[in-house]
């Protein structure tokens, strides 16, 4: 694990763009990272906490690697 890449406890629902977010935050700046689902926010907040260090070592690879997209957001798939 990268000490330099810390992971808040924060996530958030999009119900418009049917977006799970979570934070991480490196070298002082906050980044999100994101992903789609067709969950309810109810369904994907829970699939999201149960499987939270997996998408935290996704991104975690993805913002080391500069794997930014358009947005300036790190974008990863949905864990099924």
């Amino acid at each position: 694990m990268n000490q330099s890449i810390i992971f808040v406890d924060r996530v958030e629902y999009d119900e418009n763009t049917k977006r799970v977010s979570y934070f991480a935050q490196a070298s002082g700046q906050l980044i999100t990272c994101c992903y789609s689902t067709n969950k309810s926010k109810e369904d994907a907040l829970l699939d999201f906490e149960s499987k939270k260090f997996d998408y935290e070592d996704i991104a975690e690879n993805a913002i080391e690697d500069e794997l930014y997209n358009d947005e300036g957001l790190i974008e990863v798939e949905e864990l099924l």
